[in-house]
């Protein structure tokens, strides 16, 4: 029996939770998390989340035509996700411009796929990751909506084209998280497959589909590399509805992450929801993992079994941990993504 109210209210304990911290520092997990708090705002009719989020852009000192550089929002964009909740044009111009820019800049592969920082302690260079692919992507569909050039939509969907082709496995449908972690100059993929990076990854698709044109050649394109990583993705879901850390080994050599679920069950379900992924089937899947998740978040909304970063996962061995620390803000903000979905979807029921 799904009870969707159970990871709504989850929800509404993490929302308070982030709300008590009243956490001005700007990092991409605590931005998620305020994006996270506006979508939900909406979803569950409650105002004051969203208000919430406005203060804390005043406290940053961030208003609409704050300049504020793509470099500084490397898996999220908070600018973007407050035009569309406010409405206010004068968000956009600053978003439009800075996209265009990291267009123009970004440094890309032999094949053209965008990358991100090795980082000083990973010895410098660049490498591909799944996680910058779903912000860069979304990204260059959401200027595509808004701004009516073309060239946006075609250079989100060629990414998740390079991407694919150079990360996914064909045997399983899954994707490796990047290339080029495991030594500068290393050509090889990361091992495995992890259940955060398929979080990333089905965001990405999903929210890219929002603002592709409907019915477009990008938009049936897209919409099949949806099915296909859904349909990996049932896969390796545990008849608990929850997905594990490690999705390419057996699901009981890792622990369930509450971050990779509650993004994939939000991004699944909101496919189904919005018509992208039309079979019954995905949204049951959804609602097993949205009814598998309140088990994973305490009375005061601190969220348990999160899998801890960083994302190139250059070995698995860390992941192979016998438990995971409380309170890490990926689950956070995963969480929040779900109870969203959760309440979008009891909110469609009522008005079926």
């Amino acid at each position: 029996m799904v009870n969707l109210s159970q990871i709504i209210d989850c929800g509404h304990r993490g929302a308070r939770k982030v709300i008590e911290t009243r956490d001005t520092t700007a990092s991409y997990t605590r931005d998620l998390g305020l994006e996270a708090m506006l979508e939900f705002s909406v979803a569950s009719n409650t105002p004051a989340y969203a208000a919430y989020v406005q203060e804390i852009c005043r406290m940053r000192g961030v208003t609409p035509t704050t300049p504020i550089s793509y470099a500084v929002q490397p898996f999220s964009c908070l600018t973007f996700e407050m035009y569309l909740h406010t409405k206010d044009p004068h968000w956009l111009p600053g978003f439009i411009e800075q996209t265009s820019l990291w267009r123009r800049e970004e440094v890309r592969s032999e094949e053209n796929a965008v990358t991100h920082p090795r980082g000083p302690q990973r010895g410098g260079g660049q490498a591909i990751l799944i996680d910058s692919l779903q912000c860069y992507a979304g990204r260059m569909a959401a200027a595509g909506s808004v701004t009516g050039y073309e060239s946006f939509f075609q250079e989100c969907v060629d990414q998740y084209r390079i991407h694919r082709h150079l990360l996914r496995s064909p045997a399983t449908g899954l994707w490796s998280q990047g290339r080029g972690w495991l030594a500068a100059g290393d050509k090889r993929l990361s091992p495995g497959a992890w259940s955060r990076g398929h979080g990333w990854l089905i965001r990405g698709l999903e929210k890219s589909l929002r603002y592709l044109p409907p019915g477009s050649p990008y938009a049936v394109e897209m919409t099949g590399w949806l099915h296909e990583l859904a349909d990996a993705l049932l896969a390796v879901q545990s008849s608990c509805g929850m997905w594990h850390t490690l999705l390419h080994r057996p699901v009981g050599e890792s622990l369930p992450d509450s971050s990779g679920t509650g993004m994939i069950a939000a991004h699944l379900g909101l496919a189904w929801h919005n018509g992208w992924l039309s079979e019954t089937r995905y949204r049951d899947a959804a609602l097993r993992a949205l009814n598998a998740l309140p088990e994973y978040v305490s009375a005061d909304g601190t969220v348990l079994s999160a899998s801890p970063g960083p994302g190139p996962l250059e070995t698995e061995e860390p992941w192979l941990a016998k438990s995971f620390p409380a309170g890490e803000l990926h689950g956070t903000f995963a969480v929040l993504f779900a109870a969203t979905t959760a309440a979008t979807l009891q909110l469609g029921s009522s008005h079926s």
